[in-house]
């Protein structure tokens, strides 16, 4: 385990993370899920979805890529890429030949996807838009984009790596694509989005985390963590 880079608020969280103990978040997943959907019935504020998912991280997509989980169990929230961009959560996964860093934004359920005529709306299409200058941004500045994470790596990055950056983008209800219009321009957008880039409704993130599968992380642990002066500091455990 990795855990010197992350700054716990008690020996005893250090303990509990750092401890040989089989994590127990799995044994109450589907009860999550089911607050998940309860909460996002209610239409609540960006905020305190923010808050849901730094509790319950191993309910963000993309969180088992790679089969392996985030790097030595750290999730990061309100994470900041160069000076100009910040993501909701970002969290980095490698095997044996790949590492992709991957950042999740997610939107309140209140915005819409679509304009009265159809069209995508100015919500959604800044939305995607940001995402996709985080990408930009890391394919021209990948040194200073690993530079943050390079400690959990050893301080370097493995010539056997293939550096891939990713993104989700999480947005509107399923509901809302009520027309063909709609139907069609939504196909179409999954079909031609940037390499890389994933954009669904929570209902679609609820569909992957109902179908009964339970996102396998080897690591098992999360610390959802704030970072600081190259340090990472936890805020929530998932233990």
């Amino acid at each position: 385990m990795i855990n010197r880079m992350i700054d716990f608020s008690s020996h005893l969280d250090r303990k509990g993370f750092e401890s040989d103990s089989k994590a127990t978040w799995g044994q109450s997943f589907f009860d999550t899920v089911e607050d998940l959907k309860s909460l996002l019935s209610r239409r609540p504020p960006e905020q305190r979805l923010q808050q849901f998912f730094e509790s319950h991280p191993y309910l963000l997509p993309g969180i088992d890529a790679l089969h392996n989980g985030p790097l030595a169990g750290i999730v990061a929230t309100k994470f900041c890429l160069g000076n100009s961009f910040q993501t909701d959560f970002s969290f980095v996964s490698a095997n044996s030949q790949e590492l992709r860093i991957t950042c999740v934004e997610i939107e309140s359920p209140r915005k819409s996807i679509f304009r009265k005529d159809g069209e995508f709306s100015r919500d959604y299409l800044m939305a995607k838009q940001q995402i996709l200058d985080w990408m930009f941004w890391a394919h021209h500045n990948v040194k200073q984009a690993l530079d943050c994470w390079g400690p959990l790596m050893g301080g370097r990055v493995r010539r056997l790596h293939t550096i891939y950056f990713g993104g989700y983008l999480v947005f509107g209800r399923r509901a809302e694509i009520d027309n063909p219009k709609k139907q069609e321009r939504w196909s179409a957008e999954d079909l031609t989005l940037a390499r890389g880039l994933s954009t669904m409704t929570y209902d679609r993130l609820l569909d992957w985390r109902e179908g009964r599968w339970i996102p396998k992380i080897r690591y098992g642990k999360i610390a959802v963590c704030s970072y600081k002066d190259r340090r990472f500091i936890a805020k929530k455990l998932c233990i």
